[in-house]
C-alpha cells in the first residue's frame, strides 16, 4: 500500500512527545514490512522535503491567512492554530496525492489533523486516538477549561472522527472514553497498541552514565502536572531518607503550566531547596531520541507517575530496556505494564515513595521485574507486529470506503477546499476584528499603536488627512468641497492601503 501519515509532530524537528514517537515507529514498521510510506509534518523553520531512515518527510509551514488581522490570535488562539496547521498539512498532502495517489491517509485525532480528509472524503481515512481535547477539558488537564476556543477544537476533532473510515486506540481506557464522549459505537474502535523497536530499546548497549554507588531513579517526560512530576518531587525527601544513596534523573522540557502560568521547573527547584534535597535531583532537559535508550539502561528504576496517560511511551521504552517500572493505574498504563511492574494510585506521593524504596532496596525484585518487562515488550509491542495489525485495518478501511458511497460534508472538488478555507478564515478574522474595534477602546488603542509601529509613514499621513478634513469642516467645507490637495492626499493613502492588508487596512476607519 501507499500510505501517508499526517502528523504535526515528527522527530527530530518536531519530536516533542508520544505522537512524534509513535508516528516514527509506525512509519518505519510499515516500511519494514513492505509498504511505501511518506510523512507530512510541520517545519520548525523553512519548508523542506528530506529522506530520513528511508522515509520521505515533507516539512511544511503553517498556512498563512491573506489579510490576517490577528483578531483570531487574541480571541481563539487554539482554534486558529488548528485551522492554520491543518490546512497547511492538507495542502502538501493534496499536492503529493495529485502526483501519485495514496491508498490511505492516517492522522492523529488530536487537534483535528484529519479534519480536511474527513470532510472532503478524497480517500480512505484512519484516525488514531491519543488524547482528544474533550478529555483535556473533562479532566482539566494542562489547565484546559471548556471555553469556546477549546470547545471548537473538540468539535473539529469529533467531526474528523465521525467521518473517518477507521479509528484505532492504543488502550481500552481511551477507547471507552471516546465512545462515551461521542456516543460512538465502541465496537468500531480497534485496539492497536503502541509499537516499540525492541532492537533499539534493548537492555544491552551503551549507558549514558555510570551510577557508581548511587541508585538511580529515572523520569522521562515534559515537566507538567499531567505527567505527575510534582508528586514525584514531593516523594523525594522520603525516598532519600530511606535510601541515602538514591538520586533522581529528570529528562524532559520545562513548561509554563505551573501556578500563574509560570515555570514548572522553577516551582520544583523551590520545593527541593525547601526540603534540602536539591543535590539528589538532576534536571537534564530533553535528550535526542537516538540516545534515550542509553539513559534507560543506566537507570535502576524508572518512574511513570502520570495523572493521566492513554499509553505513555516512557513506560514502554523502559520496559523494552529491561528496567523495573513504577507506573500509576491511570489511563492505559496498566494495559502496557501488566504484572511486569509496580502499579500505584495516581496523585499519591506517599505511594510513589513506598514503591521506589521497596525497589531500590531489593535488587532481586528489580531484576525479576526488569526481565519480565523486557519479555512483555518484545512479545506484545514489537514494531513490525503492530505495523501488520495497522496495515490489516487499513485494508478493511479501504474496502469499506470503496464499497459504499462516501458521505461528504464538503461537496465541491477537494482541490477547492483551501481557497474556501482561506476565505472563511479571513472573514471570521475580520468579523472578530470589527466587533472588537467597535466595542473596545483598549482594542482601538492597541490597533492604532500597532499600525503606527508597523507603518509609521502611512499612519502619519492618515492622521494628517484626518486633521485636514477636520479643519475644512470647522471652516464650513463639507466632503464635496474639500480642497484638491486634500483629495489627492486621500487618493494616495487609499492607493497605499490597497496594496496592504490586515491591520494596516483597518486604519481607514
Amino acid at each position: 500500500m501507499r500510505i501517508c501519515l499526517i502528523s504535526r509532530e515528527f522527530p527530530p524537528d518536531t519530536g516533542w512527545g508520544g505522537i512524534a514517537t509513535f508516528t516514527r515507529h509506525l512509519a518505519l514498521g510499515l516500511s519494514e514490512i513492505g509498504h511505501e510510506v511518506e510523512v507530512v509534518s510541520l517545519a520548525t523553520a523553512e519548508a523542506k522535503t528530506v529522506e530520513q531512515e528511508g522515509i520521505r518527510i515533507h516539512r511544511v509551514e503553517p498556512f498563512k491567512i491573506s489579510g490576517d488581522m490577528g483578531a483570531m490570535t487574541k480571541c481563539v488562539p487554539y482554534s486558529r492554530y488548528v485551522l492554520r496547521t491543518t490546512t497547511a498539512l492538507w495542502k502538501k498532502f493534496a499536492e503529493l496525492h495529485m502526483e501519485r495517489p495514496f491508498d490511505i491517509v492516517d492522522t492523529p485525532e488530536l487537534l483535528a489533523e484529519g479534519l480536511v480528509p474527513a470532510v472532503t472524503k478524497a480517500l480512505p481515512l484512519a484516525i488514531r486516538l491519543y488524547t482528544p481535547h474533550s478529555k483535556f477539558m473533562a479532566e482539566r488537564l494542562h489547565n484546559v477549561t471548556p471555553t469556546f476556543d477549546h470547545q471548537f477544537v473538540a468539535i473539529m476533532e469529533r467531526i474528523a472522527m465521525v467521518y473517518a473510515d477507521a479509528i484505532t486506540s492504543p488502550s481500552e481506557d481511551l477507547a471507552d472514553f471516546v465512545a462515551a464522549d461521542m456516543s460512538y459505537p465502541r465496537e468500531r474502535i480497534t485496539i492497536i497498541r503502541n509499537p516499540i523497536d525492541a532492537q533499539e530499546f534493548t537492555p544491552d548497549g551503551e549507558k549514558a552514565f555510570e551510577s557508581g554507588d548511587k541508585l538511580t531513579v529515572l523520569f522521562v517526560g515534559r515537566l507538567e502536572e499531567r505527567k505527575g512530576i510534582g508528586y514525584l518531587i514531593d516523594a523525594v525527601p522520603q525516598v532519600v531518607k530511606a535510601v541515602p544513596n538514591a538520586r533522581f534523573v529528570i529528562i524532559g522540557d520545562d513548561t509554563n503550566n505551573a501556578r500563574g502560568q509560570k515555570s514548572v521547573r522553577a516551582e520544583l527547584d523551590a520545593s527541593l531547596r525547601l526540603n534540602g534535597c536539591s543535590a539528589h535531583v538532576e534536571f537534564m532537559g530533553r535528550v535526542p531520541l537516538a540516545t534515550l535508550p542509553n539513559y534507560y539502561r543506566a537507570a535502576d528504576v524508572c518512574i511513570v507517575p502520570s495523572v493521566y496517560d492513554n499509553s505513555p511511551y516512557t513506560c514502554l521504552e523502559a520496559m523494552s530496556c529491561g528496567r523495573a517500572v513504577v507506573g500509576t493505574a491511570a489511563g492505559g498504563t496498566p494495559e502496557y505494564l501488566g504484572d511486569a511492574g509496580v502499579l500505584i494510585p495516581p496523585k499519591d506521593a506517599e505511594a510513589i515513595a513506598q514503591a521506589l524504596i521497596k525497589l531500590l532496596l531489593d535488587k532481586d525484585l528489580r531484576d525479576r521485574l526488569g526481565q519480565a518487562a523486557r519479555k512483555r515488550a518484545a512479545e506484545k509491542f514489537d514494531r513490525k507486529e503492530i505495523a501488520r495489525q495497522t496495515a490489516q485495518l487499513y485494508e478493511a478501511a479501504c474496502t469499506s470506503f470503496i464499497s459504499k458511497q462516501p458521505h461528504r460534508l464538503y461537496l465541491k472538488n477537494p482541490q477547492d477546499f483551501l481557497a474556501d478555507a482561506e476565505q472563511i478564515l479571513y472573514m471570521m478574522d475580520k468579523m472578530i476584528y470589527d466587533l472588537l474595534y467597535a466595542m473596545s477602546w483598549r482594542f482601538r488603542i492597541w490597533h492604532w499603536w500597532t499600525v503606527a509601529r508597523r507603518r509609521p509613514l502611512l499612519f502619519a499621513a492618515r492622521l494628517g488627512l484626518k486633521a485636514a478634513k477636520l479643519g475644512c469642516r470647522i471652516i464650513g467645507r463639507n466632503e464635496a468641497r474639500m480642497p484638491e490637495t486634500v483629495r489627492r492626499l486621500e487618493q494616495a493613502i487609499e492607493a497605499k492601503q490597497g496594496a496592504s492588508s490586515g491591520q494596516e487596512a483597518m486604519i481607514a476607519r
